[in-house]
């Protein structure tokens, strides 16, 4: 498929990809306000597609996806003390997800359900600090 949108004229395709891209940076921060993280992948995709024709936006995908990332990692190393805690906080959004959804309230299950799941899988290492914390008793 790549070989055939290539064969495509440029006039053609640099428009389409063009206009594609911006809908969908302009998309994502309408996904972004519905908790968990699909306005942030809506808007890496957006950068993506735009850098299938776009050199400049190659730049921004590769400081985004590479840079930012590691310099987080540099900056901030999360303790034990902020983990345990996005446990909890994880925990009491999937406890009030079920709770909505024992009532039939749909939408307020679907927001804590995903922002629950979202917390819980950011908070890496956690197999790695229960097996330490068994371990050691």
């Amino acid at each position: 498929m790549y070989n055939w949108w290539k064969q495509k004229p440029s006039k053609f395709r640099k428009p389409l990809v063009f206009i594609l891209g911006i809908l969908l940076v302009i998309i994502s921060p309408i996904v972004g306000s519905v908790p968990g993280p699909g306005g942030i992948a809506i808007f890496v995709l957006a950068i993506a597609i735009l850098g299938s024709e776009f050199d400049w936006a190659l730049t921004f995908k590769s400081f985004v996806l590479d840079t930012i990332p590691h310099e987080i990692k540099n900056r901030w190393e999360p303790t034990p003390r902020w983990q345990f805690w996005f446990d909890v906080t994880s925990l009491l959004l999937l406890s009030f997800a079920v709770l909505f959804a024992y009532n039939m309230f749909w939408w307020p299950t679907i927001s804590f359900t995903t922002t629950g799941i979202c917390l819980a899988l950011f908070n890496r290492d956690r197999l790695k600090r229960l097996k330490i914390f068994i371990q050691k008793k």
